[in-house]
């Protein structure tokens, strides 16, 4: 093997080593959001257009959809609004409202 070959195995290894101990995707927020009833939801938002909502034990990855103000994401019937820490979950009922829990078992990245 030439050293140019060599070099560039060993960039190629390096990188993936350092891939190796980087996490999966570091840019993960989830967050836990109390509602007004008494239950508990979960928030997942692994891209800028992406959120999976856990909800009576059911994750539901919805899309960013256009709105006014703050961000909507919608699909499987489901609306999952969010402005600052409130959000506002409806699913054919009474909107849901919720508020995220500071910082209890929530990442905030």
């Amino acid at each position: 093997m030439g050293g140019q070959a060599r070099a560039g195995l060993s960039a190629i290894l390096a990188l993936a080593a350092a891939a190796a101990q980087a996490p999966v995707n570091p840019d993960v927020r989830v967050v836990t959001y109390a509602c007004a009833d008494g239950s508990t939801i979960v928030a997942g938002y692994p891209d800028a257009k992406t959120a999976i909502v856990t909800w009576k034990n059911h994750a539901y990855t919805l899309k960013l959809t256009p709105a006014p103000g703050g961000a909507r994401y919608t699909g499987f019937g489901l609306q999952w609004r969010t402005e600052g820490d409130r959000a506002t979950l409806t699913a054919g009922q009474a909107p849901l409202a919720c508020r995220a829990r500071p910082d209890k078992g929530s990442a905030r990245v």
